[in-house]
């Protein structure tokens, strides 16, 4: 009987001590996964903070970034290098988390750093041509990334652009004309050593909104499970645009209704030019 009763003592520590162990690994994970998450909200402030605010002025630009609970690699730019061109871009880094959130943010500490002259500047086919130079994928992890650039010149109301794998910009006006889009064809930066790109020409009238937005805003899965394209985005902000007063923001709470949480698998960045 003595020798039952060790044998369960002995069991019963056993016990005892495989649930300590498995106590600690559970409270070591956690302190991980807690660790893990204040990294990526403290990445996900630090990219919020070096993005522009919105820009008044003689051509408005307005903004939105929503990033998502992975983080993704999505960072814009707006801002005059002389009187008469305002530059405007989006960068969409491929992949989630702080790897390609850092990389956007290379790329966009390079674009306003000066190391391109205004001269390149002024040409997007140029820029993304030493954009490609300088971030092959080879070199950066496997990375590379989309990007739609373009130089508004006031005088002329032309836009110029050149763009790389990114979703198509979108011209909108209140009249109620169809959007015109305003493609990028080539292959996205990094991925191929001798890429050809391409500048084109758009002229803007009056009265008109150019929307640049990376993939996040229209790859959704709504509660009804069919997911959406590019051109149920498209349609949703022709009609938004229909109103006068109609903000990034209202666009955005749109977006969230037809999702299935209220959030976004990936980041969620829109700008708004603002032709007068």
């Amino acid at each position: 009987r003595n020798g039952i009763i060790a044998i369960l003592l002995l069991a019963a520590l056993a016990v005892a001590l495989l649930l300590e162990a498995f106590l600690l690994i559970l409270s070591g994970m956690e302190s991980l996964a807690r660790r893990l998450m204040s990294e990526l909200s403290g990445a996900a402030r630090y990219v919020t903070s070096i993005l522009p605010g919105d820009l008044d002025g003689p051509v408005p630009v307005t903004s939105c970034y929503v990033p998502s609970t992975e983080l993704g690699g999505d960072s814009f730019d707006y801002r005059w290098i002389d009187d008469d061109h305002l530059v405007v871009y989006l960068v969409d880094v491929s992949g989630h988390g702080i790897a390609p959130a850092m990389f956007s943010v290379s790329v966009h500490n390079l674009l306003r750093s000066g190391t391109l002259s205004d001269d390149t500047l002024r040409d997007p086919s140029l820029v993304l041509t030493e954009l490609n130079r300088l971030f092959q994928m080879d070199q950066q992890g496997g990375n590379y990334f989309t990007i739609w650039f373009g130089v508004y010149q006031r005088s002329t109301h032309t836009l110029r652009y050149a763009g790389a794998g990114h979703p198509p910009a979108i011209v909108l006006t209140a009249d109620g004309s169809d959007p015109v889009r305003l493609p990028s064809e080539a292959v996205p930066v990094g991925v191929l050593e001798n890429t050809a790109f391409e500048t084109h020409s758009y002229r803007l009238p009056a009265d008109t909104t150019l929307l640049i937005y990376s993939d996040g805003v229209y790859d959704l899965a709504p509660p009804d499970g069919q997911r959406w394209a590019l051109d149920d985005f498209v349609d949703l902000c022709a009609r938004t645009a229909r109103s006068p007063q109609w903000t990034l923001d209202e666009l955005v709470d749109q977006l969230r209704t037809r999702t299935e949480s209220g959030h976004f698998d990936d980041d969620c960045t829109l700008v708004r030019l603002t032709v007068r």
